[in-house]
């Protein structure tokens, strides 16, 4: 083999191996973004269904605080009733 030989053997060994790096870094970069959405989707799903219990949690506490204002409305008229 000549020189210009191995040289343009090389440079086509580098294009290749060139090549393949760059599929692979896209194919990385392709997983890595099908793992974020998937994180995403994930997060998504678990904030909708604790929004939803919130959300209940909070009528249920807001029911419960007006049943004891009223409970504290009763008591404070039966202890400033004046006595018979």
């Amino acid at each position: 083999m000549t020189d210009e030989e191995l040289i343009r053997r090389f440079d086509q060994l580098e294009g290749r191996v060139l090549e393949s790096v760059r599929d692979s870094e896209a194919r990385t970069l392709e997983t890595m973004r099908d793992m974020q959405t998937e994180i995403l989707r994930g997060l998504e799903r678990f904030a909708r269904g604790n929004f939803a219990r919130m959300h209940r949690l909070e009528v249920s506490d807001n029911d419960l605080n007006e049943r004891m204002n009223a409970l504290e409305e009763r008591i404070t008229a039966i202890e400033t009733r004046p006595p018979r």
